[in-house]
């Protein structure tokens, strides 16, 4: 994979890569597939997934947040909440959005983001944290920790913990004690109609950040939505379960391709 800095509207982000054939010299010949983190994540979170998913001919983007081409878009918790923006304003430009274990279909969410949202945590944020509680944020996202790669714990107190006063100013914008703020989420929801392209739900049913059950009332919301739930998972199947992972969204991204050409 090929790590590099990018400008987009005067802002640098980290993007990485990952490009069909051996060192990425076979050229695409398939419709590519933006990856967006969640809140508190980094581009290297789809670490797991880029390789095979560059294998089937697509040019593979997993991008720092905060950049666009005609693609697939896979979004992972806040990052599904972008994905979704995206697609629910701009539907021309998608060819199809999977949401992994996505925000904003519905409301609660783990008590320790709704935490975040009480007066006096930016200020907490700004603290120094230990490299223990950046392992411990980690454990939260696995139903087995036996699962975590190794490297997650170094990336998350290497990205983590910086970014944690971002973290915090992201979810009180989004969250109250009760969970998302039902405006914002009705807002989201509002514009859901207007993408009528596939759309593919993957999740954890073991999530514990945000529950599997957010998936029960999809369809009626988003009537295309294929839904694929993974068993002993949590909150980051692409990480945790990343064969079951591929196995729903591959399928997925060819059926999307032929229904385009056809």
């Amino acid at each position: 994979m090929e790590s590099r800095t990018i400008s987009v509207l005067g802002l640098r982000t980290r993007v990485l890569e990952a490009n069909p054939g051996a060192g990425g010299q076979r050229p695409p010949t398939r419709d590519a597939i933006v990856l967006v983190h969640g809140v508190g994540g980094w581009a290297e979170n789809w670490r797991a997934v880029m390789p095979p998913l560059a294998a089937t001919g697509r040019r593979v983007i997993a991008v720092d947040l905060p950049g666009f081409e005609h693609a697939h878009l896979v979004g992972n918790s806040l990052g599904g909440s972008i994905v979704g923006t995206v697609a629910f304003t701009s539907p021309e430009r998608v060819r199809s959005v999977t949401l992994a274990a996505g925000g904003g279909l519905g409301v609660d969410v783990a008590r320790s983001l709704r935490l975040c949202c009480l007066p006096g945590m930016g200020l907490v944020a700004r603290l120094p944290f230990s490299a223990s509680s950046a392992h411990a944020s980690v454990r939260t996202l696995f139903y087995d920790s036996a699962r975590i790669p190794p490297e997650m714990y170094d990336e998350a107190v290497r990205y983590g913990l910086p970014s944690f006063p971002e973290f915090v100013r992201v979810l009180a914008a989004g969250l109250d004690l009760r969970g998302v703020r039902p405006a914002l989420r009705d807002a989201w929801l509002a514009r859901a109609s207007r993408y009528g392209g596939p759309l593919l739900l993957v999740w954890g049913r073991q999530d514990t950040v945000i529950p599997a059950h957010h998936v029960a009332d999809v369809h009626r919301i988003l009537p295309q939505a294929q839904v694929r739930l993974i068993d002993r998972c949590g909150h980051v199947p692409m990480i945790e379960c990343p064969e079951e992972f591929l196995d729903a969204v591959i399928p997925f991204l060819d059926r999307a391709e032929r229904a385009a050409a056809a």
